[in-house]
């Protein structure tokens, strides 16, 4: 069965999504706002080339929408390694 990892920097970035969102809309719009992110993660387990390529990244990178931000990850048999989860208008290329 496949498993879901996180690297430091997209924990960080989950942490940070979390902290704004609390800050600027309250606690119950960031337990919306997680358990959307959960629901993504699980539709990557089931379906890993679920997002587009982002080979222009990186080799092996794909990405998948979240709301107001965009989910950077590499699938294999084994592993979804989640590498940043960015605000959309983030320049992707200087934070990957």
């Amino acid at each position: 069965m496949r498993e879901l990892r996180l690297t430091r920097k997209a924990a960080a970035d989950l942490s940070d999504i979390a902290d704004f969102t609390i800050a600027e809309f309250g606690i119950e719009q960031a337990g919306r706002y997680r358990d959307q992110f959960a629901r993504c993660f699980a539709s990557l387990l089931d379906n890993p080339f679920l997002g587009r390529s982002a080979n222009e990244l990186a080799p092996g990178l794909r990405r998948i929408r979240q709301q107001a931000h965009v989910v950077f990850y590499q699938p294999s048999e084994e592993v979804i390694l989640v590498v940043r989860v960015l605000h959309h208008r983030m320049d992707f290329e200087q934070h990957l």
